[in-house]
């Protein structure tokens, strides 16, 4: 007998925000199954991984400078997404938000004064948002799809760190290693709090994500995202232009994972290396989904996603977990989060051979 999705005319809000929760928990018990069947202590790697930070305080700060990148990415793919435009690149916008920022602290290198670093970072912002207008001009001018092309300027963004460190910028006395000089002082980002490696890009994290959440929900433009992404008809009628609409989110969320990138590489690592991209970029769209394309939401899903991460380099040394661990947890907590939402969006249907016939002949 013939099943059928059927899409639910209302789907319940609890499940909506108890789907995340859920698929955390089966990424955690099928994780288990999964690295104990393979040969390793699998649910001892569950407890490193999602406890393991959260219980020993030393690791706080790890955590605090793991999430504020994501925080910070994944608010910008949330106004995208709400608005339909599909931004998959948002690595790449970060990896030139760092060069863009780098130049700035080469070209200051040695000098000294308050307005370096608010230069270093506001050239984050811009070389982000500018990465992300390539792929807004070609959606909007020539119909090309975003998806592939903000994906595939991630790999031109990093080849270019690749040339520009092994040239150009190569630190004249870096023991031949392909990396830039230091930052000068004034164009480092200054720790939070004394004896610890937290930034004052973590609390701007937050205000980020804040400041996010009033203009998506209380202002006009808050709302043309929504009608865009929605109901794109209603919103031509109501004067709404989608191709706007396409620019202003892609800028916005180029820009804020440009900001990512300025803060890290001003923060803890303070000169631009090859291993710069860390997949940040990519891993925020689990946290942009995981925190339901809410700001504050995202608050929540990157500190979760942070939590991986460390807790994955800490399972590398207790329990000799493979270095590729930490991304299958990941794209199980993606793979689940998907597939709790089909079933809460839908619901199977079983379709008798009377009906399949009588819509067939409709």
């Amino acid at each position: 007998m013939p099943f059928r999705l059927e899409k639910r005319v209302q789907p319940s809000k609890l499940m909506l925000y108890l789907t995340p929760v859920l698929a955390v928990v089966l990424t955690m018990v099928v994780g288990g199954l999964v690295f104990t069947a393979i040969g390793y202590n699998g649910f001892g790697a569950v407890i490193e991984i999602f406890l393991g930070p959260l219980l020993n305080s030393y690791k706080w700060q790890d955590l605090a400078i793991k999430a504020s990148p994501l925080i910070i990415i994944a608010v910008g793919l949330s106004v995208c997404y709400r608005a339909n435009v599909w931004n998959i690149g948002a690595e790449g916008q970060y990896v030139m938000g760092g060069l863009a920022a780098t130049w700035v602290a080469l070209m200051t290198h040695g000098m000294t004064g308050f307005w370096i670093l608010p230069l270093v970072i506001l050239a984050g912002v811009v070389g982000g948002a500018l990465y992300a207008a390539i792929p807004a001009l070609l959606r909007t001018k020539l119909g090309v799809n975003e998806i592939l092309t903000s994906l595939m300027l991630t790999y031109a963004s990093i080849q270019l760190i690749f040339y520009l460190v092994r040239a150009p910028w190569k630190d004249p006395m870096g023991m031949g290693f392909p990396q830039t000089r230091v930052f000068s002082e004034a164009a480092r980002l200054p720790t939070m709090i004394p004896m610890t490696v937290v930034h004052w890009g973590v609390p701007f994290a937050i205000i980020v994500a804040l400041g996010a959440w009033v203009v998506m929900s209380r202002s006009l433009f808050g709302y043309q995202v929504r009608v865009v992404g929605a109901a794109p008809h209603a919103a031509r009628h109501g004067g709404f232009s989608e191709a706007r609409t396409i620019w202003l989110t892609l800028l916005v969320s180029g820009a804020l994972a440009g900001l990512a990138g300025a803060f890290e590489v001003s923060g803890p690592f303070q000169r631009m290396v090859p291993g710069f991209p860390t997949n940040y970029g990519f891993t925020a769209i689990i946290v942009a989904f995981l925190g339901r394309l809410n700001p504050i939401g995202c608050i929540l899903a990157g500190i979760v996603l942070a939590i991986t991460f460390v807790g994955g380099d800490v399972a590398q040394t207790t329990i000799g977990l493979p270095n590729a661990a930490t991304g299958i947890f990941q794209a199980m907590l993606l793979f689940f989060l998907l597939a709790g939402d089909i079933l809460v969006r839908y619901r199977v249907r079983r379709v008798t051979p009377q009906q399949s016939g009588a819509e067939a002949r409709v």
